[in-house]
């Protein structure tokens, strides 16, 4: 049966697959928030038992590392993508006693939790606090303030994956068996340099 796995390869590398780039993703929004002068900057995770949440958190820890940031295990917590988890995540780092300035979430889910969570605190963002999502789901947009977050090529994910299944439909070998396509960075307002 063709079959093309959107998202995260397969451990099968026989069948093909299309995913973006989730490294250099959460790369390209630690730069950013490196670029304005954060230097404590908090990770939420997604799910560990995936690429994808493989990816993100490796993403993070090399960025900081190319940074020559200190990786500190009390500002990555470990989550679940969910908005109850992004609550969470922030809420425990956010009581730290010296807290992050800035605070990447691996999806924007997470984020919209972690922008509850530091309203409770009394903190405003992006004043006290910048936080960044990953996907640029809808909401990103629309939210106050809108939230800085990577956006995934989607239609170039749908327009790669179906090729690919045409192409083994009739039998064909896929010029590329595995494609990982690369995000991009989607500036709003929820990060601002630290005080």
């Amino acid at each position: 049966l063709p079959v093309v796995v959107i998202g995260n390869s397969s451990s099968d590398k026989s069948i093909p697959s299309v995913i973006i780039d989730n490294f250099n993703g959460i790369v390209s929004l630690m730069e950013y928030l490196c670029s304005l002068g954060h230097s404590k900057i908090g990770f939420i995770s997604g799910l560990l038992n995936s690429d994808i949440g493989q990816h993100r958190l490796n993403g993070y820890k090399i960025a900081l590392a190319r940074h020559g940031l200190t990786e500190d295990p009390d500002l990555i917590y470990k989550s679940d993508y969910s908005y109850e988890g992004g609550v969470r995540g922030a809420t425990a780092l956010l009581s730290l006693k010296s807290r992050p300035t800035a605070l990447v979430c691996a999806n924007d889910t997470m984020a919209m939790g972690a922008m509850k969570a530091a309203s409770d605190f009394g903190l405003s963002i992006p004043d006290d606090i910048s936080i960044v999502g990953f996907d640029d789901i809808t909401v990103a947009s629309q939210v106050v303030p809108a939230l800085t977050t990577t956006a995934a090529p989607i239609k170039e994910i749908a327009e790669n994956s179906v090729e690919i299944l045409l192409d083994l439909i009739e039998g064909k070998k896929p010029d590329k068996m595995h494609i990982a396509l690369p995000t991009r960075i989607v500036i709003r307002d929820s990060c601002t340099p630290p005080r």
